[in-house]
């Protein structure tokens, strides 16, 4: 269930935001999440993700309509493994130790495990950027930042795994960054109570949380007036 997006967002005009200086942001669509064979099958948040109005349907949903408003796309995906390979401290050690101590997966079974599930390398196009982040932020370790403002963009359209862990560090910390997330709640999710929980959470506090439906609508409408992240660029 999507929370209503607050009535602190209402006075924003979202057709202006996500009609150009937009980029489309997505986390995690993941083997080791989404496909029943992956080291977190575990949690279920593959279950009806590929159904009519699952998480990563909608994420392809909104992704056709960004497309056709010429967004920047990036993919972004967590490789659990790293922290484990190379830990920066004692912290991480213990705990990426911890975490896969009974992972039984060869290096390439763990990469494996990071890849894009096949839907999402099926509508990947060559200018898109398909990221590796090694811990926490997507913002630390990638060039995020960089790529975003060199492409003048300051509306990101966020979806992807886990709501309660990286999306919600991402939402956090562009806003820390001076950007304007808004969560594309049916097209993020993890666990429940967890993935309600957190959109509440954020919608109150850090960014407007809304349905696929909604943004899709936002963008449609800017697109009706001629309104695209390249001509607005140009402008």
């Amino acid at each position: 269930m999507v929370p209503k997006t607050h009535e602190q967002w209402m006075a924003l005009d979202f057709k202006r935001l996500f009609s150009g200086r937009s980029a489309f942001i997505n986390m995690d669509s993941q083997n080791s999440i989404l496909d029943p064979q992956g080291c977190l099958t575990h949690e279920g948040i593959w279950r009806g993700a590929r159904d009519e109005g699952g998480s990563l349907s909608n994420t392809l949903e909104l992704a056709a309509v960004c497309r056709k408003a010429g967004m920047p796309f990036v993919w972004l995906r967590y490789d659990r493994f790293i922290g484990e390979k190379e830990p920066a401290n004692e912290m991480d050690r213990v705990q990426y130790g911890f975490w896969n101590k009974d992972y039984k997966g060869d290096r390439a079974r763990k990469d494996w495990e990071c890849d894009l599930v096949p839907e999402v390398k099926a509508i990947l196009q060559e200018d898109d950027r398909n990221l590796v982040y090694p811990g926490w932020s997507i913002f630390t370790g990638t060039g995020l930042d960089r790529w975003l403002k060199q492409w003048g963009v300051e509306t990101l359209l966020v979806s992807g795994y886990h709501t309660d862990w990286c999306v919600e560090m991402a939402t956090r910390h562009a806003r820390e960054l001076g950007y304007m997330p808004v969560v594309i709640g049916d097209a993020c999710g993890t666990t429940q109570p967890l993935h309600g929980q957190t959109l509440e959470q954020l919608n109150n506090c850090y960014a407007p949380v809304m349905t696929t439906e909604a943004a899709i609508g936002h963008i449609q409408a800017g697109l009706r007036a001629g309104r695209t992240q390249s001509t607005l660029t140009a402008a």
